[in-house]
């Protein structure tokens, strides 16, 4: 079989199929038989065969190293300066200072202040009398009848603030008032008096015993009473005779 038939017939296969649409693998087969059976030549075959599958011979390009990529230098960092956050200062609590005690300046008959020291009014003079109070039972001579000393009694008690609980001719018995607002306990003290006319040193008189009594509540602030009363007593009797 002569060259030129084959290859006519290779091309109407080709013009056939361009015409018709057929499947890429059947082009291939018989263009694989025509370069089998020595129709075309390796390049002739490459060349159709590239036409079929559309693959295109990329040139040969030398590839080259990809370029390094330059070293970029980042800028400096600016320092940051930390936040500044307002100063949290704890609230200094204002110091409070009390104020000076007022001094309250006592004055006779205020409830507020502190009992007195028993002792006579001011003005009465008596050489007998002891500061400070005697315990127990204390005696005193007046020269003067029973009836004229019961009545100086009477008077000085009502003048140091007692009150008259009991009043006969042998015994007086009163109590210390109390104030509202006084100290705890201050003020209650009962005295007892007795009277007993006799005679000293060949001039007749009264003898006098006297006697303060406490109570159980408030023992500690109360006081005795019984020289101060036997004192303004006395001052009593001096006034009158005079």
């Amino acid at each position: 079989m002569s060259r030129f038939p084959l290859l006519l017939l290779v091309a109407l296969l080709m013009v056939a199929t361009a015409c018709k649409p057929a499947n890429k693998a059947e082009q291939l087969a018989a263009l694989d038989n025509a370069y089998q059976a020595g129709l075309l030549t390796r390049d002739e075959y490459d060349a159709k065969k590239r036409a079929l599958t559309g693959i295109a011979e990329a040139p040969a390009v030398a590839s080259s190293p990809a370029p390094s990529p330059s070293l970029v230098l980042a800028p400096p960092l600016k320092a940051i300066p930390p936040p500044v956050h307002a100063a949290t200062t704890t609230p200094r609590r204002a110091s409070i200072v009390p104020p000076p005690p007022v001094k309250v300046s006592a004055t006779p008959g205020d409830a507020n202040t502190h009992e007195a020291e028993p002792a006579p009014l001011a003005g009465c003079e008596d050489a007998e009398y002891k500061s400070g109070g005697q315990k127990g039972a204390q005696e005193r001579f007046f020269a003067a009848p029973p009836e004229m000393v019961r009545r100086a009694a009477v008077a000085a008690l009502d003048s140091l603030d007692f009150n008259i609980r009991k009043n006969s001719n042998k015994e007086i018995a009163a109590s210390k008032k109390r104030h509202i607002g006084a100290i705890v306990g201050a003020g209650g003290e009962r005295i007892i008096l007795t009277f007993k006319e006799t005679e000293r040193g060949g001039q007749s008189g009264t003898r006098v015993i006297g006697q303060t009594k406490k109570n159980f509540v408030g023992h500690m602030s109360q006081r005795t009473w019984t020289d101060a009363v036997l004192a303004q007593m006395a001052c009593k009797l001096s006034a009158s005779s005079r």
